[in-house]
């Protein structure tokens, strides 16, 4: 479709992203065919090893600023830089504020201790002959906060996707507190209190955020009869006047405040995601599982989400397992990290120890010298 109206220069957003390295490759193929065709490309990609494949020249970027500007190749030379960014240094590692699950001050020992037991074994899944998720075993503790970690094509989503009922196992089993929920629809899980966020936020754009948040409150009711609410009968009102209580405390814990009266349709892609996070605590569950939740957030707000998230989990008792790209984010959020690539577990641990890992390096920086001899980089 970009090419319909034949232009002289295509910007390319995250080729890669949530594919596997079989579809990337043959993209990869398809953009060096077009460039020897005479088109101008630009790519926006966070894979070193996808952007040495296709570029002449790289600009690196960090908040905002030129860290590097040169031939791509010349990245390779640069390992500090990249560590930065896609990998954290230990000693950021170290001094992080806040590293593991510091609960918060006053935060009840019966409120920490309430997160389910969430635990997958040999978990598989394939399309066609690709094997997106092949025998990873994972183990979420209650309380805890679980990392995870692995470039685009990894896994990660399709993993979350199978631990939350919207993807048919090829393999393995899901249990929450020692019961089987392998076969449950994705409709019971939440029921279960396992809770999950996408990628892209989904809300109703024509609702307030209070609205939205309300809407998630559904299932907690006290009473749901239509009749009581048609004639407004006590049981229904105070139902109703207690769910407004609740979606306002989650509205202040989340910082929504300058929201609540606005419709969400009107809203920026970071603030939708704070208001989807309401909504998932809305539903009250043990075990949360967010898909990148730092995606689209202005970067004050990203800073400030891993206080934030770490919080929430003090205050709920909840369990967290976080997909996201921001490596100081979750150096300093996680008890323990688990890095994926090309479906499999490469590493598990603490951050310091994951995010020093040799596969785990290799992995982001594209440092490994076989795959780069293999394919070449665009000269």
């Amino acid at each position: 479709m970009a090419f319909v109206t034949e232009p002289r220069a295509v910007l390319i957003d995250e080729l890669s992203l949530g594919l596997a390295p079989t579809i990337v490759g043959m993209l990869v193929d398809k953009v060096r065919q077009l460039h020897e065709m005479g088109t101008t490309i630009v790519v926006i990609e966070q894979s070193i090893n996808v952007a040495l494949l296709m570029s002449q020249q790289a600009l690196f970027l960090e908040k905002g600023q030129v860290r590097f500007r040169g031939r791509a190749e010349g990245l390779l030379d640069r390992p500090e830089i990249l560590r930065a960014v896609f990998v954290g240094d230990a000693d950021q590692v170290a001094s992080a504020d806040g590293a593991g699950a510091t609960p918060v001050a006053g935060a009840s020992a019966a409120r920490r201790r309430r997160g389910a037991h969430l635990e997958c074994r040999e978990l598989t899944k394939r399309f066609g002959g690709i094997t997106a998720v092949g025998g990873v075993d994972l183990v979420v503790p209650p309380g805890r906060i679980i990392g995870l970690i692995g470039h685009n094509g990894a896994g990660k989503t399709t993993l979350f996707d199978m631990l939350s009922g919207f993807v048919d196992l090829d393999g393995g089993r899901v249990l929450l507190d020692g019961t089987d929920i392998s076969d449950e629809p994705p409709h019971r899980r939440p029921i279960l209190e396992v809770g999950r966020s996408f990628q892209e936020a989904l809300l109703y754009p024509s609702l307030t955020v209070t609205d939205c948040v309300k809407v998630a409150l559904e299932r907690h009711l006290a009473n749901r009869d239509p009749v009581a609410a048609a004639l407004h009968l006590p049981a229904s009102t105070d139902s109703e006047r207690s769910a407004h209580a609740r979606a306002e405390a989650l509205i202040d814990l989340l910082g929504l405040d300058a929201y609540r009266d606005r419709p969400t349709g009107e809203l920026s892609t970071g603030t939708r995601r704070i208001v989807e996070l309401a909504c998932l605590l809305a539903q009250d569950p043990a075990v949360i599982l967010l898909d990148e939740p730092s995606a689209g957030v202005a970067q004050s707000e990203s800073e400030a989400l891993g206080p934030l998230l770490r919080r929430i989990q003090a205050e709920t008792g909840c369990s967290l397992v976080v997909i996201e790209h921001d490596m100081g984010l979750l150096s300093g959020l996680c008890d323990e990290l688990v890095a994926l690539e090309q479906g499999r577990v490469i590493a598990r641990g603490t951050p310091e120890d994951v995010l020093a890992d040799p596969a785990v390096v290799a992995s982001y920086l594209g440092t490994d010298a076989a795959f780069v001899a293999r394919s070449g980089p665009r000269r």
